[in-house]
């Protein structure tokens, strides 16, 4: 007997570790979770225990049983921006609302911010333009080639500097925000959709220059 046990003993402890190793063909030694063809079958299975868990052939999902209230639900954690958490809530547009609140999601925060980054990215200033006004008279002026011609043929460049990309005439909206009013009529002035702006000149700067200030903003 006292030589039978050690045997026993090595034999149990071989006989794990032999079953613990899987060979690539040996399907059956996996363990798999019962299956139903469709949310159908797996509603329709009697008295479930809470914690049961089966998959879902037709959307290859595991369902788990949760009680009479909610039934069967999936197990799988998308994670998805509005169940992302911040580590610490924060008011990303407290100037852009009545009532500051923090934002306690991803989603939330995307929601808050977008509107203000995208406002912010759609407007800019065109290169600076000469507007002759030696002479009185009524004038057009082509805001938008002007923007072309200078984005397109910069005097330099860094090194492996890409060409600055420039938006189609129609993709932009024209504006004056500010024309010398010593200078300019200011009532008769304006700008076609192709960002064509016609301008009265009623009278010649004081000085070397007068004040006309030009925005795009991008449709």
């Amino acid at each position: 007997m006292k030589i039978k046990l050690p045997l026993i003993g090595l034999f149990f402890i071989l006989s794990i570790f032999s079953n613990a190793q899987i060979s690539p063909n040996d399907a059956n030694a996996l363990m798999g979770l019962p299956t139903a063809t469709n949310l159908a079958e797996i509603n329709a299975i009697l008295n479930p225990k809470i914690g049961s868990v089966v998959f879902n052939i037709a959307n290859e999902e595991i369902y788990r049983y949760t009680g009479l209230t909610n039934g069967w639900q999936t197990t799988t954690d998308d994670q998805l921006d509005s169940e992302v958490n911040l580590a610490i809530p924060i008011d990303v547009d407290e100037a852009g609302e009545v009532s500051p609140t923090n934002e306690t999601t991803v989603q939330e925060v995307i929601n808050a911010i977008a509107p203000i980054t995208s406002a912010a990215a759609r407007v800019f200033y065109p290169p600076s333009i000469e507007v002759p006004v030696a002479t009185n008279g009524t004038f057009n002026l082509n805001l938008y080639t002007q923007y072309t011609a200078q984005f397109s043929s910069p005097t330099a460049t860094s090194p492996s500097a890409p060409a600055i990309p420039v938006y189609a005439a129609t993709d932009l909206y024209y504006y004056v925000t500010y024309a010398d009013p010593l200078v300019f009529n200011t009532a008769t002035m304006s700008i076609d959709a192709n960002g064509v702006l016609t301008y009265t000149v009623i009278g010649q700067p004081l000085t070397f220059n007068s004040l006309i200030n030009v925005v795009f903003v991008v449709k």
